[in-house]
């Protein structure tokens, strides 16, 4: 059965060290916050306040001795199972799921999870995905660390925390490099992972309708930093899609580019079609769904947003103009 209303779920991610922890306990002060179920997956002991978990209301639950992308992925659908049934069985609120992720894990399967699971995606709807990194050390861990490096492309809103530790020359680097990888997250600076908690919580800014945020220069401007494995871009038209055409592409970018794109969303403007349709897709899995109508005066356009590893930019430029009615470009799919 399909439910009206969707409990929200925030991931906090980031690397080792990063300020994770910091963020999730000024989010548990949060009185706002309240009935939230908290999952928070540790290597080793969990690094929360002993005496923060006692004072507050909100269940807590830790997955140690593992990832939770990968080896304990499945005590993660066991534990929003059993949430579940205690708002079912015993009548239990529960307003938000919080994953704390540990320093090594890749976010895109725990993104799958809610995407994929027809349980979870039926009660579950991610609200944000908010990436915590170490200002100081993440130039070293973006050269040898590919979870920093996924972490980044995933995000909806990413932290630059301990900005104090690095100079303004510093900062300005980082940032350009970030914005490489991933064009659409913000990006907010903070000490202590000091930020306003709207912009982490209730902010549906994994929802395309509200959170695309378009730059098509921005990797013009910075050339200095080709060995990131991981590019970010966006191709956009005023000119209608074909919607079987578009159809023949997803398939084709999701049998033989999967691999390789962490992430690709956008808004289309279909040929004959009076409602935007939006779509996401995260490596193989891809949804797509009728939003609201183009209003009277609204200019339709189609905006796409790519990030994955070593894209070939060329080639998907030719795809797209292929769903304009390029003839050029032939797409040659799997049986």
């Amino acid at each position: 059965m399909l439910r009206d209303h969707k409990i929200p779920v925030t991931i906090i991610t980031g690397f080792l060290g990063s300020g994770k922890t910091t963020l999730l306990n000024r989010i548990l002060k949060d009185k706002r916050n309240r009935h939230a179920a908290v999952i928070i997956n540790e290597f080793g002991e969990t690094s929360i306040d002993g005496q923060l978990v006692m004072t507050t209301q909100e269940e807590i639950v830790e997955i140690n001795n593992g990832c939770i992308c990968c080896n304990v992925r499945g005590d993660l659908i066991r534990i929003l199972k059993n949430l579940i049934s205690k708002v079912y069985q015993e009548n239990s609120p529960l307003n938000r799921i919080i994953i704390e992720t540990t320093g090594l894990a890749n976010p895109a399967p725990v993104i799958q999870t809610f995407l994929m699971d027809e349980v979870m995606s039926n009660w579950f709807e991610i609200d944000a995905v908010c990436t915590v990194v170490d200002s100081k050390h993440l130039p070293i861990y973006l050269d040898r660390q590919e979870e920093a490096l996924e972490q980044i492309a995933f995000a909806d809103l990413i932290i630059l925390n301990k900005i104090d530790l690095i100079t303004p020359e510093e900062k300005e680097a980082l940032l350009n490099r970030i914005k490489q990888m991933n064009v659409t997250a913000e990006i907010m600076s903070a000490r202590n992972s000091n930020v306003p908690l709207t912009k982490v919580m209730g902010v549906k800014s994994f929802n395309l309708d509200q959170k695309l945020k378009l730059r098509p220069n921005l990797l013009t401007t910075h050339h200095h930093h080709h060995t990131d494995r991981i590019q970010s871009f966006v191709l956009e038209s005023d000119t209608p899609l074909i919607l079987e055409r578009v159809n023949k592409w997803f398939s084709y970018l999701v049998q033989i580019k999967g691999e390789t794109l962490y992430r690709y969303k956008g808004i289309l403007n279909i040929q004959d079609v009076d409602h935007r349709v939006v779509f996401q897709g995260v490596h193989m899995l891809f949804a797509s769904n009728y939003d609201k109508p183009w209003r009277k005066n609204e200019k339709r356009k189609s905006e796409l947003v790519f990030i994955g590893n070593n894209l070939d930019r060329e080639e998907l430029e030719k795809g797209f103009n292929y769903c304009m009615g390029d003839n050029a470009f032939t797409l040659e799919l799997r049986a």
